[in-house]
């Protein structure tokens, strides 16, 4: 890669959602939980997909990354980064894939030849912390395009806590709350400064034990416990001196902000966040909060809802977008980026 070329671009990026579709009515209608809870009323999730019966977090993730490569129209071959970011690294036996990384699996099945492969492990931040190293390395001239990408398989969780007597295990009704779902991204070179911006990651680690997953003991597959009630008010406490350090750092102006992306946990604490963000700054020109059907995806959220927007024909060619990414940590990323060209045009 020539020396002279320190900048990044949004290239492409794809979302991917498997065909079947779970109503949140039929495993947590208020017959089904503590003290008749309205789920929905609560979190504003209708319904959320999950994988078929051959599917798994691989899969998930090699149906976003061709989108992607396709939309980008660059040889695979050309890409000389891979960086896996999913959370669950599951397949469809409920087995987690360790080694090798994710990423050199992927890279091998889509025919990237030789590209440096690794995994990164940052949460529901996976994603975003992953973004924030393919633009240094190409910045750095150490790469020109990046597959960023990543595939969750995060649903069985639901059925672990349904398994729970959740009178006694209240902890495990937040894992009501996920979708499964693919996202990728390809970063390129580019010769304009300022067409990718980030925040500085923030940090706060005093509620690093609010949000646990692992594996389940008694059963196949994972499980989650979270603190929901304390895992939401850390976040929104401190969400607007994040978001005034953020948009200083990114040197950027809050009404020039064509579209705004929370990660969405649920869809009712995306209004509480954007309350807080309007009180500080104004108006927020255009909210992107359609997680009602697809729940929280994971490190994969961002993409989903972007091609959400896509296929409604929302984005346009050089508009700017912000992404607010928050991770069990807790950790918060914020990334602003001009829309690739032509992206109103994908298919």
């Amino acid at each position: 890669m020539s020396k002279d070329i320190r900048h990044s671009q949004m290239v492409s990026f794809a979302g991917y959602l498997p065909e079947k579709k779970v109503e949140t009515t039929s495993f947590a209608a208020p017959r089904d939980l503590p003290r008749s809870l309205d789920f929905i009323r609560l979190t504003g999730i209708l319904a959320h997909h999950e994988v078929s019966e051959q599917q798994g977090s691989f899969e998930l993730a090699i149906e976003a990354a061709k989108k992607a490569i396709s939309r980008a129209e660059i040889d695979p071959k050309s890409i000389d980064l891979v960086i896996n970011s999913s959370v669950s690294k599951m397949d469809s036996e409920l087995s987690q894939h360790l080694s090798p990384s994710y990423a050199t699996l992927i890279a091998n099945t889509l025919g990237i030849d030789n590209a440096q492969t690794f995994d990164v492990s940052n949460a529901c931040a996976s994603m975003m912390t992953s973004l924030m190293i393919a633009d240094s390395r190409i910045r750095s001239g150490q790469a020109e395009y990046v597959l960023v990408v990543s595939g969750e398989h995060i649903t069985p969780i639901i059925d672990e806590a349904k398994r729970r007597n959740l009178y006694l295990h209240p902890r495990a009704i937040a894992s009501l709350t996920v979708g499964d779902g693919a996202a990728a991204y390809i970063l390129g070179p580019s010769k304009e400064e300022g067409r990718i911006r980030f925040s500085k990651p923030f940090t706060l680690a005093q509620y690093n034990m609010h949000c646990i997953g692992q594996a389940c003991k008694n059963h196949r597959g994972p499980q989650m416990r979270t603190k929901a009630r304390d895992l939401q008010n850390g976040v929104l406490n401190n969400l607007g001196i994040f978001l005034q350090r953020a948009v200083k750092k990114m040197d950027i102006k809050w009404e020039e902000i064509d579209h705004s992306y929370s990660h969405p946990t649920t869809p009712k604490a995306v209004i509480k966040g954007a309350k807080i963000a309007t009180e500080i700054f104004g108006e927020i020109n255009f909210l992107h909060n359609d997680s009602a059907e697809t729940a929280n995806t994971a490190s994969t959220t961002h993409g989903v809802l972007l091609e959400i927007s896509q296929n409604r024909g929302y984005l346009n060619s050089n508009e700017t977008v912000l992404m607010v990414s928050f991770g069990s940590g807790v950790a918060i990323i914020a990334m602003h980026f001009n829309l690739p060209e032509g992206v109103e045009k994908w298919s």
